[in-house]
């Protein structure tokens, strides 16, 4: 008993790498990983590369953390996610085409044969989703992978909910003629 006292108080007066309240939010931050790897996934369509986005996400979050003292976490990581993606589409475009999203890039998550069985689905969906205007893609890669709320969404990008929700509108009305064009031509 006593043994436990000396050493919780030698671990308070230990000096700490990172005050306890900028580990704290390093903790939320880190909560939030699954949802910047899926709106990485969305944005760069293969998990190879959401991977390294998202490891750069958190590289640039975790050093500006403490002084940026974010009033929305999940919003301002998910900004920067969404700032590193583009900044990574925009350096891929000066490269010159690169090329087009593999057919085989989906998480595999399901056995091989359900994910045979969707797979021309998750083609076509994912070519609908690549050549939506980056205003659309945008808000629709951050409500459907990254989960985020219009509220939040708004606030990542710097803009109203009604436009959000305009957009995200406009996105999934322009993914679903994509999918029946394809999926129609495909069949006719």
């Amino acid at each position: 008993m006593m043994q436990e006292a000396v050493l919780r108080v030698e671990e308070m007066m230990t000096p700490q790498l990172v005050p306890a309240r900028e580990q704290c939010e390093q903790q939320d931050l880190l909560a939030f990983r699954d949802r910047v790897f899926c709106l990485c996934l969305g944005f760069a369509g293969n998990a190879a590369d959401a991977g390294d986005l998202t490891q750069e996400t958190y590289a640039k979050a975790l050093g500006h953390c403490a002084a940026d003292r974010p009033a929305n976490p999940l919003a301002w990581v998910l900004r920067i996610a969404r700032n590193t993606c583009l900044d990574l589409a925009r350096r891929k475009k000066s490269r010159g085409p690169q090329h087009p999203i593999s057919e085989y890039a989906a998480v595999d998550r399901d056995t091989p044969e359900s994910v045979a069985g969707r797979q021309e689905e998750i083609t076509i969906v994912r070519r609908a989703i690549a050549v939506l205007p980056q205003r659309l893609r945008e808000v629709l890669v951050m409500r459907e992978y990254g989960e985020l709320s219009y509220q939040e969404i708004a606030l990542a990008l710097g803009i109203g909910m009604g436009t959000v929700m305009s957009r995200l509108n406009r996105a999934r009305s322009a993914v679903l003629r994509f999918y029946q064009e394809e999926h129609h031509g495909k069949s006719g």
